[in-house]
């Protein structure tokens, strides 16, 4: 034991005097990696083996963990949930100082009102294309950036600072509707071709400026693949769309649908980039609940009446139908409907209304409500409790309900209002890494909001970490789907036949750590 913590502790040595010595003979042209500075963050879960699977190591102390390669984006070694970003307000990457001021002088920028909503993350063939994605929707005054990365700047205060993406002419002046135009985003999603698509509701505050429309980028030149203005036929003036799912249904990045939450018209839109078309489809399942239309966030109350909001794909399999897993955000009830069902334009065209019989609504439900969900290669959904503050999993092979819902973690502090989950495959390593993001929106809800405290936080954690001691694994993956089993619904349940990157590494800790990005 003395032999490997001396072995630790001579890697962590040289790491330190490594990077004193970078940055004493570095070309001054050269651009400092990333690095991102936790401090005193607090932490809910633990790893057990302190020794085998967590790491140590603070200025002028002792290292007791494996090198982590500097210049990548954090991945999750530990045992538990890392802290990656955290802000008490957001700030944006203003030219200058000078322009920001005129933007916060003229109202377009409102310090402390831009609420975060999403997060996603890229893992490129390169470092330098590494990118954490996060979304700001113009709901509100004062939204200078609806879409951004997270940079390696910090402002004065220690907030991190967002970067409009593409760039900046993308977001300015959105009410003159130019044709390059990014207005208001409340979801994203990266698929594994390296597109980035954008839900662009078109939307500030109360008003419909823009047409809403769906965009997708290739992350690696950060150029423009798609561009689909929603015909208006499919909205109404109360339309949101708040979270688009992305199918990618060949390895060839071809046969590709979308499908769109409408939380306020209780529909989703199908969108098929291919034909360049979409319908919607709506159902009594996608609606909220009276009952579960009062939120009871840690003393924090208001009224929500949000429909089908929250919206996840069971893994892909050749030669096997997929479900669409969706709920309304205002109620305690899991839905799902086959994507062959839902992609069969023929059905809606003439009537979105015309096949209730293909939606399927589980029996069980769930405590309180919940935003958005996502589920791994394994079958397995997670998803924050408003009410409970906690990150939740669920075997969707299973009937859903609180017999089959776990508590992957409880933090009244950390975990309120999780508005943005993500499951990340971690190309290189091979494992799939756990993303969210939590933005006290009760304390939005409720003009409660102070600057002057910790409001949100982007998390990350292993999923096969997370999922250690839970009922949610006790399930084997090859259960998913049992052929013959028939699941709680009142609808029909038809059972169906059949590029190298570049790790996310974080660090969880207990007190300071140090944790790279690039």
């Amino acid at each position: 034991m003395i032999q490997i913590y001396s072995k630790r502790f001579l890697l962590c040595f040289l790491l330190v005097l490594s990077l004193l010595s970078a940055k004493g003979i570095s070309n001054k042209n050269e651009e400092p990696a990333y690095s991102f500075y936790i401090h005193q963050r607090e932490y809910d879960k633990i790893s057990d083996d302190l020794a085998g699977s967590k790491w140590l190591c603070v200025m002028l102390g002792v290292c007791t963990s494996t090198w982590t390669p500097s210049g990548s984006i954090p991945s999750h070694t530990g045992g538990g949930i890392s802290e990656v970003f955290q802000w008490s307000q957001l700030e944006f990457d203003y030219p200058s100082e000078r322009d920001r001021q005129q933007d916060i002088a003229s109202g377009i920028f409102e310090p402390g009102h831009p609420t975060p909503i999403d997060v996603d993350v890229y893992y490129g063939p390169r470092e330098e294309l590494n990118k954490v994605f996060i979304t700001i929707p113009r709901a509100q005054k004062g939204i200078p950036v609806t879409l951004g990365t997270i940079t390696k700047k910090y402002s004065t205060d220690g907030n991190p600072i967002i970067k409009p993406y593409p760039s900046w002419k993308w977001q300015r002046n959105p009410h003159r509707c130019q044709r390059d135009r990014i207005v208001s985003v409340y979801r994203i999603q990266i698929d594994e071709c390296g597109r980035l698509w954008v839900l662009d509701t078109g939307r500030i505050e109360d008003d419909q400026i823009c047409l809403a429309q769906i965009l997708a980028f290739d992350l690696q030149t950060d150029t423009l693949l798609y561009r689909y203005e929603i015909p208006s036929s499919q909205l109404e003036d109360r339309s949101i769309l708040v979270t688009p799912i992305v199918d990618v249904r060949d390895d060839k990045c071809k046969d590709t649908f979308v499908y769109v939450a409408d939380c306020q018209t209780f529909s989703i839109i199908v969108y098929n980039p291919r034909l360049g078309v979409s319908w919607k489809a709506t159902d009594k399942t996608m609606y909220p609940y009276p009952n579960f239309g009062t939120y009871d966030i840690q003393g924090n109350s208001f009224d929500l009446m949000d429909g089908v909001l929250g919206m996840a794909l069971s893994p892909y399999k050749p030669g096997s139908d997929r479900k669409l897993f969706y709920h309304a955000m205002s109620s305690g009830t899991e839905n799902f409907v086959y994507t062959s069902d839902i992609r069969n334009h023929t059905r809606f065209y003439s009537d979105p209304e015309s096949s209730p019989e293909i939606f399927s609504v589980y029996k069980g439900t769930r405590p309180s409500q919940s935003a958005a969900e996502a589920i791994d290669k394994d079958g397995i959904a997670y998803f924050g409790l408003m009410h409970e503050t906690t990150l939740n999993c669920w075997n969707t092979a299973t009937e859903y309900g609180p017999e089959n819902i776990d508590t992957i973690s409880y933090n009244p502090k950390t975990l309120q209002f999780i508005s943005g989950i993500k499951v990340i495959t971690n190309p290189l390593l091979g494992y799939q890494e756990l993303w969210f993001i939590s933005n006290r929106f009760q304390k939005v809800a409720t003009d409660t909001l102070s600057t002057y405290e910790i409001n949100f936080r982007i998390q990350t954690a292993r999923v096969d970490d997370v999922l250690k001691g839970t009922k949610c694994k006790t399930w084997s993956s090859s259960n998913y789907y049992p052929s013959t089993t028939v699941q709680g619904s009142y609808g029909l349940y038809k059972p169906r036949g059949s590029s190298k990157s570049l790790p996310l590494r974080v660090n969880n800790q207990n007190g300071d750590s140090l944790v790279f990005v690039n």
